[in-house]
């Protein structure tokens, strides 16, 4: 099969005016300008369109879709008070199950082929095996929870459960180290490098974490401070990166959300250990946090990468979305091609699927997205301005939007 486009925006090189893409079976075999050589493949002329890589979302949580906007937008610890009663209303397997199903397909249509998603009871992969999606299942480890897996040991037979496939990899998230002791998260680490299977985690998120784990007073809900000291979550008294290398030390890097709240001094820190930093701009603006340290963590060289964290935080879960909104809080500082890259091969790499997904090359997945756009100019700086629907979308050749 072939496909032409009006723009082909393989982000490992320049975008391509009146470009094509070859695809044999799920890979995609030749990328070039102007009419392809004549052949046997059936030709596609997309027109007026620009044909990315499909998008990637390293963090979201599909499950939480069906709570879009019951919760609002304010400080962190009132909303996640109010989502737990959400959650803990009847119905919730069910409705999370949905939920799941919905987020799938609205990612799609956002021309999202690849999403991160993590799963507070492992419930998530049942319903995506089934969805034409790429997808790194996280098994999330809460410690604080009624439910498991509340350990390393349940995290194991939870991981095990994961049944993979050529779109569905297994991987393990620890919770947050306000919520799993720090000897569990090393253990959830190490699961995951000896199976060779991503990890992420929520880290330095808000002031209050940081303080916890400082030792110092934290201005934390009464509920969740009896939790902890009920499951053994104590503060390890030092600053969020010191706490982050004794939990990982020597292991392989993993995703870290958020990182909100991090010194100038622990930059330099992180920047040496390899672990990638997902910032969700959209949620970051919802819950009113400070200006997020991401120009001062690209300048040292941490791997960055962009998210749009759950629908219950956010208006959509649409990257492009994100980018806009990035853009506007950098003041234009990073230009339309390392914006595209942190959702696309940047994301990749933070899930460890840069060798098969994120740009358009021959031997790579072909997974990709068009979206309307009859730019004579920069046909991505176009798509993040207006971010429109994806008009059509593959996931390993096949086409499923």
């Amino acid at each position: 099969m072939i496909l032409r486009a009006a723009w082909v925006v393989p982000v490992s090189s320049p975008p391509i005016r009146g470009g094509f893409v070859r695809i044999a079976g799920s890979r995609v075999v030749e990328v070039g300008e102007g009419r392809p050589p004549a052949g046997k493949d059936e030709a596609i002329d997309l027109g007026a369109a620009a044909l990315l890589p499909g998008l990637v979302n390293p963090h979201t949580h599909l499950e939480l879709t069906g709570y879009a906007g019951q919760a609002p937008a304010g400080p962190f610890w009132p909303w996640i008070s109010q989502l737990i009663r959400l959650r803990a209303a009847p119905g919730q397997v069910q409705r999370e199950q949905q939920g799941v199903r919905d987020g799938a397909w609205l990612s799609l249509r956002a021309g999202v082929t690849c999403v991160g998603d993590i799963s507070r009871r492992n419930l998530a992969w049942r319903v995506l095996k089934g969805i034409p999606i790429r997808k790194v299942c996280f098994v999330e480890l809460l410690s604080l929870a009624d439910d498991p897996p509340r350990n390393s040991g349940e995290l194991r037979s939870e991981l095990d459960a994961v049944e993979e496939d050529a779109l569905l990899t297994a991987g393990v998230s620890p919770h947050a180290p306000y919520t799993v002791p720090a000897g569990e998260i090393r253990a959830a680490v190490e699961l995951a490098h000896t199976r060779h299977r991503p990890w992420t985690t929520h880290w330095a998120e808000t002031r209050e974490e940081v303080a916890f784990l400082a030792g110092q007073p934290a201005d934390l809900p009464p509920l969740l401070t009896a939790l902890m000291a009920q499951c053994g979550v104590m503060s390890p008294r030092l600053a969020p990166m010191e706490c982050l290398s004794l939990c990982t030390a020597g292991l392989a890097p993993g995703l870290l959300a958020h990182v909100n709240y991090v010194a100038q001094e622990e930059i330099a820190v992180l920047a040496s250990t390899g672990h990638s930093v997902v910032y969700c701009p959209r949620a970051h603006r919802f819950f009113g946090h400070e200006p997020h340290p991401f120009m001062s963590l690209r300048r040292a060289g941490v791997p960055l990468a962009i998210g749009t964290d759950s629908l219950a935080s956010n208006h959509s879960l649409s990257l492009l979305d994100e980018l806009a909104v990035l853009d506007a809080a950098t003041g234009g500082a990073l230009g339309s091609a390392e914006l595209l890259r942190l959702v696309t091969i940047d994301a990749a790499r933070a899930l460890g699927l840069g060798d098969r997904i994120g740009t358009i090359e021959p031997g790579k997945q072909a997974d990709l997205a068009a979206f309307p756009c009859d730019a004579r100019g920069d046909p991505v700086a176009a798509l993040i301005a207006q971010a429109p629907a994806a008009s059509a979308v593959w996931v390993a050749g096949e086409r499923v939007v």
